[in-house]
């Protein structure tokens, strides 16, 4: 495992892995041509080292990845526990067959974490089939927790 600068209560390595693991969106954050931030909510895996997100070919944060190689994640638990994360650093884009590959790879990670009634390994071949599926990997510099 890599040593990750952290701050916070996610200094934690184990309570920061399974904060990761619940069921909570990410807001991934990238900044478009013009300099303005762009935020979405996405489904993500965390491998604990890396955050992983599916994403298309065309999107926007795709191409400002591409453009910029930086984003940042940011992943909040339930309002009222008032606890979350911002990681910031390198991305890539993974495309191509092995793009594809990965995104059913996380996709079916996925599944299990925010559809368990679905199965995995099917679901994620059905989300990889419509448009040109690519990984956005976020390798952070540093992950900072807010809360308790």
């Amino acid at each position: 495992m890599v040593t990750l600068a952290a701050a916070g209560w996610a200094t934690d390595r184990d309570a920061l892995d399974d904060f990761l693991a619940e069921p909570n969106l990410c807001r991934l954050a990238t900044v478009d041509p013009d300099g303005d931030p762009h935020v979405v909510p996405a489904w993500f895996w965390w491998d604990g080292e890396r955050f992983w997100i599916g994403a298309r070919a065309g999107d926007h944060k795709v191409a400002n990845v591409r453009r910029t190689g930086r984003a940042a994640v940011e992943v909040d638990g339930d309002l009222r526990r008032k606890r979350g994360i911002l990681a910031r650093g390198r991305a890539r884009i993974i495309d191509g067959e092995e793009g594809r590959a990965e995104y059913v790879r996380i996709s079916a990670e996925q599944v299990r974490r925010y559809r368990p009634e679905r199965p995995p390994l099917e679901t994620a071949e059905r989300m990889a089939a419509s448009g040109q599926p690519v990984v956005i990997e976020v390798i952070p510099d540093r992950i900072v927790g807010w809360g308790r």
